[in-house]
């Protein structure tokens, strides 16, 4: 199912909408941008973040710190900070060096047609119009008498739709 329709007016297929979702999807590094549920597990590290792996999060749905309720505050789509739970105990640094304290979080990644930012919306229509205005892929050149051209046939995301998922961009550390 399509997270984007063809806009009224628009001639996109949707083939070039399933393959622009997709491409934007290897980008942000998962596998479908389609809204679900996931849990993950580990240990919190001395800094105190937790970086999600499955899809940015949208949601998160319950957090536990060594099998006991915790909180957690979402500093990005990708990243949890439980570093602020010190305060919670009399400013006791609860993360033991080496780390050792495991988490356990529950979350919702991705999101719906409805929920889906127009910013990712935006980079979608921008990268099945450039995969409908490309030549044809199989045709990497060309000549009509001394006229000859070429042209490289690979297609990526279109540089602004880059920078429009800039802020669902996993964080890498």
């Amino acid at each position: 199912m399509l997270l984007v329709t063809t806009p009224s007016g628009s001639d996109l297929s949707p083939a070039a909408l399933a393959t622009a979702e997709a491409m934007v999807a290897a980008e942000l590094g998962v596998t479908t941008l389609a809204e679900r549920n996931v849990a993950e597990s580990g240990t919190v590290g001395s800094s105190g973040l937790i970086s999600l792996r499955t899809g940015p999060c949208t949601a998160i749905s319950s957090l536990t710190l060594n099998g006991a309720p915790a909180a957690g505050v979402l500093e990005s789509p990708w990243t949890v900070n439980v570093g602020n739970v010190a305060g919670l105990y009399g400013g006791l640094n609860p993360w033991p060096p080496g780390g050792g304290v495991r988490y356990t979080v529950s979350y919702t990644a991705g999101w719906t047609a409805e929920t889906l930012p127009e910013q990712v919306r935006q980079a979608i229509l921008m990268t099945a119009q450039a995969i409908e205005s490309r030549p044809d892929p199989t045709l990497k050149s060309e000549s009509e008498g001394p006229v000859s051209r070429s042209w490289d046939t690979s297609l990526g995301l279109p540089p602004q739709a880059g920078v429009l998922l800039a802020p669902w961009q996993q964080v890498r550390f």
